[in-house]
């Protein structure tokens, strides 16, 4: 009954329209997720994703769940992701993504899930980083450990839509630092961030990784933006 009436006063919204969810329905209505713009990338080895990092660095894989583009579905649940106190969205895609990536052999020769840190300030300021509810989702369906030491930000950056490339590559390469390496040689990692853009900070991280003897990266975001 408390239940009901908690319902009542405060429904659940849709995190892609904002309509009110029915009771069977969870973070998104049936209409938002039967609209969502899947990439496919996970069934194709040489896709958009990974021609991000064409020329720049050798990793195995790339690959995102969902097109990004600046007014629709994905806009609005990423902004409510990050900015509107809804983790629960985070592990819900990672669910779906998860789901998908059972069915292909891209996460056969994973050994470590790792998240792209946010600094401690913005940490704390946001309360949660978007990216772990993916990283458990991931983690559960393959049985994976995620390493939240190995990397961390140690510059709290600026945003970083009005710069260059060149400059966002190089703010990037000075934020991240790598630690607590001990025993992580021949691993390969899997490295997980909420939208690819630029590529400028997957970029910085799995160089990072990179360094490792005999390391290996695949990425997987959760949105890819055109």
């Amino acid at each position: 009954m408390l239940k009901d009436l908690f319902y009542l006063f405060y429904p659940p919204i849709c995190m892609g329209c904002n309509t009110i969810l029915l009771k069977n329905e969870r973070i998104l209505c049936t209409s938002c997720r039967i609209d969502l713009p899947f990439t496919n990338h996970h069934l194709f080895k040489n896709n958009e994703a990974i021609s991000k990092f064409f020329g720049k660095l050798k990793i195995q894989n790339a690959s995102c769940l969902l097109y990004f583009t600046k007014k629709g579905i994905v806009a609005n649940i990423m902004h409510h992701l990050k900015y509107n106190n809804h983790p629960e969205i985070s592990y819900y895609l990672g669910q779906l993504y998860a789901e998908l990536l059972s069915e292909t052999d891209l996460l056969a020769t994973i050994d470590t899930i790792v998240v792209v840190p946010m600094h401690k300030s913005k940490l704390k300021q946001r309360g949660y980083n978007q990216v772990n509810g993916f990283a458990k989702a991931i983690a559960e369906k393959f049985n994976l450990p995620i390493d939240h030491s190995i990397l961390s930000k140690k510059i709290r950056t600026v945003s970083q839509t009005q710069r260059s490339l060149l400059e966002r590559i190089r703010t990037h390469e000075h934020s991240f630092c790598l630690q607590n390496t001990y025993q992580q040689e021949n691993k390969h990692f899997l490295l997980l961030d909420d939208i690819l853009t630029t590529g400028s900070t997957l970029e910085a991280c799995s160089k990072l990784l990179l360094q490792l003897p005999g390391a290996s990266v695949t990425i997987l975001c959760l949105a890819y933006t055109k």
